[in-house]
């Protein structure tokens, strides 16, 4: 058949997330609808790091590029050396990438792992929340970090902001220079005993603001 047309699709989901949201909010967590989404991160909304950008524009050149440079993949070698066939196609960014990606070290990961949950929602989930919050701050996008809170088996804003120790200050600096791309793996792994709920929490995420990047179908 010819099936359900998009347009009727993606305003069929969008109501969904909007009452997921509001049901998260009202009826989970009681958190008041102004301020859905900032109960994780109002500690550090003053941090010079975390001031909101513009919402980028995603560059033409290559479907890898789109979101370029939070959200876009790994730099395409064949491009680089001008030889790239697959042109706009091309699955890998194809925009300059001026700095060496910042990814977790091991005695980064070594001291994540060692923190209990509750310890590793308060370091990450705000600064993640930030990153988020900086390219868009719909109900929708809302909702579905909300979808990632869940993984975590703590209810939505039930921890409170801690000061971070002062072996965790290099790891909290790590995170705020890592592109979303790389935090939201980062967060994947990290929460990879929860299931594959998290895999598809995660990467609900990173397609849902990529398409706003960049119109990917």
């Amino acid at each position: 058949g010819a099936g359900i047309p998009n347009a009727i699709n993606n305003s069929v989901a969008d109501m969904i997330m909007q009452v997921k949201a509001e049901a998260f909010k009202a009826d989970a967590f009681g958190v008041d609808a102004a301020h859905v989404g900032m109960n994780w991160a109002d500690a550090s909304a003053d941090s010079p790091e975390f001031l909101a950008a513009p919402m980028f524009k995603s560059p033409s050149c290559s479907r890898g590029s789109v979101g370029h440079p939070e959200l876009c993949n790994r730099p395409c070698m064949y491009f680089a050396m001008g030889s790239c066939d697959n042109g706009e196609s091309c699955e890998f960014c194809h925009m300059a990438h001026t700095k060496r990606p910042v990814h977790l070290d091991k005695r980064h990961r070594e001291l994540l792992r060692s923190m209990s949950p509750w310890e590793w929602a308060a370091l990450v989930l705000p600064i993640l929340q930030k990153k988020i919050e900086s390219l868009d701050n719909s109900l929708e996008t809302q909702a579905l970090f909300i979808d990632i809170v869940a993984c975590c088996g703590i209810p939505f804003g039930s921890v409170p902001p801690a000061t971070p120790q002062r072996s965790q200050r290099m790891l909290i600096l790590t995170m705020r220079s890592m592109s979303l791309r790389s935090l939201l793996t980062a967060v994947q792994r990290g929460l990879s005993e929860r299931g594959h709920q998290v895999e598809e929490a995660v990467d609900a995420l990173l397609q849902h603001v990529r398409r706003l990047a960049g119109a990917l179908p």
